[in-house]
């Protein structure tokens, strides 16, 4: 490590090079990108007579990180190792690993990416990964321009100072959107000549494919199912998703990887659309096109009942397209595109609320009173309980809330009822005597879970409903089955259920490994099927199945392709689901300004840089009126809406 005057010296220039003001990369809507930290660094003193130091020294940068990640954190620098797991041991996720990534961006004086933050450096998940990756983008061995080094250096005699973000979230009622089909222009022109074209898998149809590629001036080469491409190509054609008795993700994930490794100019994967296939592969291919910009990704969905022939000519169809359209819905040469439309529910959605705009007459019009029953899964912290305080407001109904956090005691223990955040619970535990990051971690963690469910539940009591949590893993088939099963048991009905359990892994996706997707798509989709498939047996079934989607399946996200997969899939859940009795939804949230909890909402941080990008927020106290109406007026045959706060 550098000595104390060398370190002071190289805080100055970050210090100065931080001041330069860059402009906000202003998105038209809320991908839920991770963007950048919006916090100024600390004030340091003066460096010693002498000292010097380059902000591209290795141990120079180290300290910086490591002294960044202790800020975020609340860890002394001493305690952060530099092969510290910052995910797994401080609960350093992507997304406040990209805020870290964005401050000591602006430090060093190394230009963002379009999403805001610097570009692979929040995949790195130790601070010596960190340092590494900005030691070579400082000296131009990476993908950084050297002049961001000597931007880096000329700041050394710069005594500025940062100016502190002004912008303040804008925060909104969320507006409604619904998919709509767009048609394409025909496609007039051709495949170039000599093309070559990997065919993946397809079996019988994989050989018409390649006649047809030949009869347009293509040089196909055909890879048999199950085994990885090696070559490199112009384009891709996967054809392995087109027949898949199981939805292909995410044991298809290997496969897209490698496609995608060999940098082709194009990938197309065909999929029919059959009813109940919740292949998530809509999501994937959005979230694909946002990661690799330069690529033409796209999913062809064909009819069920396609030819050979009919399949071969949209692939070449497609081939030679040259719009960037991640989903193409096609039959009889019809060639559509999906787009997301503003939709309103009508005079009465827009008044309905009564004069307190609280949601009576909703809940009334939803069916909702005093002795109905629904069921929230994942809803005693976050989005959820907040929509869960809403209904108890509205209508006093009886709530039962399943989630994964152990069911907490009446009350906190004293050693930590006195810390009131994260920050104040890890100097508790610091000062206990622990010295593990992750056990501290995971103490935090738990005791800030058992919070948010004990004042959920306290919530809804003091609203009038009755109440009751039951700890259960959504991936436990048995023991979902046997909760819903009780619920039934203790009213003798059940009325509604709101299904918003999930995880994130956040990672790009040439670095995503089967098993996280694995755990992202199932936790979801999964865990969503076992909720729908235990209600079906009731005699008496919901009359509503809400499944909390994300913005990222509408949009895709950049490091969330598993996560935008197991959103979209959920629909087609919900659409089987329905019948003419009862409603399945699927709502994809925009972001939420962040309110007394933060699951499933923004922090403060990532609040002033979505403020300083643009990007609007849902007002929590609208959101779940929003969904209120949606269950009061919305029409039974839409299953799938998005509500978000920003604009186009």
């Amino acid at each position: 490590m550098v000595q104390a005057p060398a370190r002071v010296a190289w805080q100055r220039a970050a210090v100065a090079t931080a001041a330069a003001p860059t402009a906000p990369s202003v998105l038209a809507l809320p991908a839920a990108a991770s963007p950048t930290a919006a916090a100024g660094p600390t004030p340091v003193a003066e460096p010693e007579a002498g000292a010097t130091a380059s902000p591209t020294d290795p141990d120079a940068v180290l300290d910086a990180v490591l002294s960044v990640v202790a800020d975020r954190t609340g860890y002394p620098v001493e305690m952060i190792e530099p092969e510290l797991d910052l995910e797994a041991d401080l609960s350093v996720d992507s997304i406040k690993r990209a805020e870290i990534a964005g401050e000591l961006a602006v430090r060093l004086g190394l230009p963002l990416d379009a999403s805001g933050e610097l570009d692979g450096l929040s995949t790195a998940r130790t601070a010596a990964g960190i340092t590494g990756l900005l030691v070579e983008r400082l000296t131009g061995t990476g993908d950084t321009p050297p002049e961001a080094e000597a931007a880096a250096e000329s700041a050394a005699a710069d005594d500025g100072s940062p100016a502190e973000s002004t912008a303040e979230a804008e925060i909104l009622a969320p507006q409604r959107l619904e998919f709509t089909e767009e048609p394409l222009a025909d496609v007039t022109g051709t495949m170039t000549a000599g093309s070559a074209v990997l065919v993946l898998g397809g079996g019988e149809l994989a050989p018409v494919l390649a006649d047809r590629l030949r009869a347009a001036g293509a040089s196909p080469t055909l890879v048999p199912a199950g085994e990885l491409p090696t070559a490199t190509a112009d384009a891709v054609v996967l054809l392995d998703t087109l027949d898949a008795q199981q939805p292909p993700l995410p044991d298809a994930l290997p496969l897209f990887q490698a496609a995608l490794a060999g940098a082709p100019g194009t990938v197309v994967a065909v999929e029919r659309r059959t009813e109940g296939a919740a292949s998530g592969l809509r999501g994937f291919f959005r979230s694909v096109a946002r990661e690799y910009p330069d690529l033409k990704a796209t999913l062809v969905e064909v009819a069920a009942d396609a030819t050979a022939d009919a399949v071969s000519d949209a692939v070449v169809t497609e081939l030679a397209a040259t719009e960037r359209e991640p989903v193409v819905l096609t039959d009889g040469g019809r060639r559509r595109a999906l787009r997301l439309t503003p939709t309103d529910l009508g005079a009465l959605a827009a008044t309905g609320a009564g004069p307190a705009g609280e949601g009576q007459s909703e809940a009334e019009a939803a069916g909702l009173d005093r002795e109905s029953v629904v069921l929230l899964v994942g809803g005693a912290r976050g989005i959820t309980a907040r929509f869960a305080r809403t209904i108890a407001s509205a209508s006093r109904c009886r709530v039962e809330l399943m989630g994964r956090t152990p069911v907490p005691a009446p009350s906190e223990d004293p050693a930590t009822a006195g810390a009131t955040d994260r920050a104040g619970l890890r100097s508790a535990f610091l000062a206990s005597g622990l010295t593990s990051p992750a056990e501290v971690e995971r103490l935090v963690g738990a005791v800030l879970a058992e919070r948010e469910v004990r004042a959920t539940v306290d919530a809804l009591r003091a609203l009038g409903s009755e109440v009751r949590y039951h700890c259960v893993d959504v991936l436990d088939t048995e023991a979902v089955r046997a909760t819903v099963k009780d619920i039934y048991a203790e009213h003798g009905r059940l009325d509604g259920v709101v299904y918003a359990a999930g995880v994130i892994e956040d990672k790009l996706l040439a670095e995503k490994t089967t098993e996280s997707f694995g755990r992202v798509f199932s936790t979801k989709v999964d865990g969503a099927r076992a909720v729908l498939d235990a209600v079906d047996v009731l005699p008496r079934g919901p009359r509503f199945a809400v499944l909390f989607g994300s913005i990222a399946a509408a949009l895709g996200n950049r490091g969330q392709c598993d996560y935008a997969a197991a959103n979209d899939a959920l629909e087609e859940l919900g659409r089987r689901w329905s019948t003419d009795e009862r409603r399945g939804l699927t709502v994809h949230w925009g972001p939420w300004a962040a309110a007394e909890t933060n699951g499933g909402m923004v922090t403060p941080a990532l609040m002033r840089s979505y403020a300083a990008r643009g990007i609007k927020l849902i007002d929590p106290d609208e959101g779940p009126l929003s969904l209120l109406r949606e269950l009061a007026w919305g029409a039974p045959e839409v299953h799938a809406a998005v509500y978000t706060a920003s604009g186009w």
